[in-house]
């Protein structure tokens, strides 16, 4: 029986949930800091955007108790085992 084709209906949305189940396999019945971890080990979560996300935040959390951003990098950077470059960076470039 020949290989059919993929079906050209199959919609962005669609595919996201069909990728969505394929990882909800991955950690099924997990608890969920294994759940993450798991992910983190098999690539399916993005160590270096997860970082800069946190960086990010965490930034943004000391400005708003009124550390000047500046000190703010600086605190992240140590957080993070950083360079104040790096830490910065990820503050700014949100394109990534």
């Amino acid at each position: 029986m020949p290989v059919q084709p993929p079906d050209r209906r199959l919609t962005m949305t669609r595919l996201d949930e069909l990728l969505e189940e394929a990882a909800l396999r991955e950690i099924r019945g997990l608890p969920v800091r294994e759940a993450l971890r798991k992910l983190f080990e098999t690539g399916l979560i993005d160590r270096r955007r997860c970082e800069r996300l946190a960086i990010r935040h965490d930034v943004e959390r000391l400005q708003a108790r009124g550390i000047p951003r500046c000190e703010a990098l600086e605190v992240a950077a140590r957080t993070y085992c950083c360079s104040y470059e790096k830490a910065r960076n990820a503050f700014y470039d949100k394109t990534k």
